[in-house]
């Protein structure tokens, strides 16, 4: 037992001195390195300056020092070097040349110089097309400068020079998106992310891609991923509520919405645009009150956002009036029963039968009735109308022209808003009666009484 414990120690103090000594080889080595570097460098530096002080105009001492502090990105430098060499074209070959026309052009770009970088970047590609480093970064500037169409056509010069370049890939995916050619974009966004999974911004506007192009679930699916991310989770969780809307997912878009409106920062438009959201989401589920307290943080940030104003002063007056919420919200079987006992009350003093209702979506409904009285027998049409906003003259051109088609003597048409001057007009010299806001409630509070 003992010369077992003796074993492992021995093996244990073995391996510690083997790690040890592998440790200070490895450090020894990266020493050298280092020393072999910083030889080298200041070998550069002393030679060519020494030349350079014998002859100013030496240009393979210029040319060392150049490539030397274009190394160290010391761009600076490098550029002032670089530009005497290319003021003085006979002391350097044709390859030398490519070389420090595309090197000065990166320096000036470096510095800031954007202009003066894209003059030579673009001589440097007539001279040679096929230099993949020339193509990308004229692509970066035109692409910077918003040029999507020059940008996209050397970006794909140089994806066909280096194919899988990430960066490369990334950008002709952006300007295909933004130029609108959304299909087109998603096959370089989806290779890119590929190819570099973390980049969060190209998975983001790959799912707008997605969207756009109608591929709405692979769209859904990224948004609802990125949203809890710090900086794409807010934009992300509107997109994904946008979706669930379309969808009439209401209960999952408020998920969404919310969860969005729980980053601790989030851009200003899109936390408008995310309460704004949830305000008309809460709207569709019914819920007023709650879709009230949305637009009011709305109006405490931006008083004039959207339609914000009529939205608040329209729900404000639904949550306090019971029978305009019932004509305007209730479900479509609730409303034909409220439109039932209200046509019978434009005849007072007759027998109401009614032959036919057409719903039209939610928008409104249309009512055919037969009307008899000891005076008369007459066929009535009434269309109710589910909204707070100014009616047309169309509208009521398309009643009139349904009424000549189902015989009618006497239209109704009625909603809870108004009528424009064009409607009013309209049914001047027509037998076609317009009742509106407050005439449409004292009705509305006659065909509810005693529920």
């Amino acid at each position: 037992m003992n010369l077992i414990i003796l074993a492992v120690i021995l093996a244990f103090v073995i391996v510690a001195a083997l790690i040890f000594i592998l440790v200070k080889k490895i450090s020894s080595t990266e020493s050298v390195s280092d020393n072999t570097k910083n030889k080298d460098r200041n070998s550069i530096l002393k030679h060519a300056t020494k030349r350079l002080e014998q002859n100013p105009k030496d240009t393979q001492a210029m040319l060392e020092l150049a490539n030397l502090y274009y190394s160290e990105e010391t761009y600076d430098k490098s550029l002032h070097l670089f530009k005497l060499l290319l003021d003085k074209p006979e002391g350097t070959s044709a390859t030398n040349e490519i070389d420090i026309i595309y090197k000065y052009a990166i320096s000036a770009l470096k510095t800031g110089k954007v202009d003066e970088a894209y003059k030579y970047l673009d001589y440097a590609r007539k001279k040679n097309k096929d230099v993949f480093e020339v193509n990308y970064n004229l692509g970066v500037i035109d692409y910077d400068k918003k040029n999507y169409d020059k940008a996209l056509s050397f970006f794909v010069a140089a994806k066909n020079l280096l194919p899988d370049h990430v960066a490369t890939l990334q950008y002709i995916g952006k300007i295909l998106f933004y130029l609108g050619k959304f299909k087109e974009s998603v096959e370089y966004l989806r290779k890119s992310f590929e190819l570099s999974p973390g980049d969060k911004e190209v998975l983001y506007i790959l799912g707008q891609a997605y969207n756009e192009s109608g591929q709405i679930d692979g769209g859904y699916k990224i948004f609802s991923h990125l949203r809890g991310d710090p900086v794409y989770g807010p934009p992300a969780s509107l997109e994904a509520g946008k979706i669930n809307i379309k969808k009439k997912n209401y209960i999952k878009a408020v998920e969404d919405m919310e969860l969005g409106l729980r980053h601790s920062e989030i851009d200003p438009k899109i936390k408008l645009e995310l309460l704004y959201q949830l305000g008309n989401t809460y709207i569709l589920e019914n819920k007023i009150n709650a879709a009230i307290k949305n637009f009011d943080i709305i109006q405490s940030i931006s008083p004039n956002y959207k339609d914000i104003q009529i939205l608040k002063s329209k729900y404000s007056e639904l949550a306090s009036n019971k029978n305009l919420k019932t004509y305007l919200m209730s479900p479509t079987s609730e409303f034909l029963n409220l439109c039932k006992r209200i046509a019978p009350l434009l005849y007072p003093n007759a027998k109401i039968k009614i032959t036919d209702i057409t719903a039209t979506k939610n928008d409104y409904v249309d009512i055919v009735a037969e009307v008899t009285s000891s005076q008369m027998e007459d066929i009535a049409l009434y269309r109710f109308i589910r909204s707070t906003t100014a009616v047309g003259d169309i509208v009521l051109r398309d009643l009139y022209f349904k009424s000549k088609d189902v015989r009618a003597g006497q239209s109704f048409c009625l909603t809870a808003g108004t009528f424009s001057e064009t409607a009013a007009k309209f049914v001047e010299a027509r037998t076609i009666d317009l009742i509106s806001g407050k005439q449409l409630m004292s009705i509305l509070s006659k065909a509810t009484k005693g529920d």
